[in-house]
């Protein structure tokens, strides 16, 4: 029986290019302070490390690995991008999926699982109208950890009090949100923004 609702933020629970390229920029600034160069040479530098990793991984990968494959650890990372930009301040209520969220939550816990920074995340779902809604928030913070790990999915369950099979997770990325939590016993729905998610979820994979 389904008990618990995870989702995914960023691509799930907002979609914004404007948002998307301030972490590029973001990252770009991160790496062109760390390793005194500048914002060219660094955005040149990281995109082509996405996609060699891209490649490998055989999906397209976050800021945030490229920029640990250079040495540069993801507290600082976070530190950086919190300072060099507010991503709420991009985003507007999103009265739909509130209204979404709502009847959900009628008969389930629901949470957020994402790999973002505490104080972003709470941007986000302030900007969005919908931070109230969520028995628990799970960031970078929460765990140390970063999806795909699958050591994440399994701290979550723990956390919640459940059974990987009473969770279902909500992602936009397959191999990032998904993979990892079907094989650990959860059930997973994807989808590709907002507006695909459904205000009742009776999942039986």
């Amino acid at each position: 029986m389904l008990k618990a609702i995870i989702f995914d933020l960023d691509g799930t629970l907002y979609k914004s290019p404007e948002v998307y390229q301030q972490f590029a920029e973001a990252a770009y600034h991160t790496y062109a302070k760390i390793r005194n160069t500048t914002k060219e040479q660094a955005k040149e530098i990281l995109e082509k490390k996405r996609e060699e990793l891209k490649k490998i991984r055989g999906f397209p990968v976050p800021y945030t690995l490229a920029l640990i494959e250079f040495g540069i650890p993801i507290e600082k990372w976070h530190q950086e991008n919190i300072a060099f930009f507010d991503a709420g301040l991009f985003l507007k209520p999103d009265l739909k999926l509130k209204k979404v969220l709502e009847k959900l939550k009628q008969k389930y816990e629901i949470a957020v699982l994402t790999n973002n920074n505490r104080i972003q995340t709470e941007r986000i779902l302030r900007a969005l109208g919908i931070i109230d809604l969520f028995d628990h928030i799970f960031t970078y913070e929460s765990f140390n950890l970063i999806k795909p790990n699958p050591e994440i999915f399994i701290s979550v369950v723990r956390k919640l009090g459940l059974k990987p099979q009473e969770c279902l997770m909500v992602g936009d990325r397959y191999d990032v949100d998904l993979v990892p939590a079907k094989e650990i016993g959860m059930k997973i729905y994807e989808v590709k923004g907002p507006e695909q998610i459904p205000d009742s979820l009776e999942i039986n994979n």
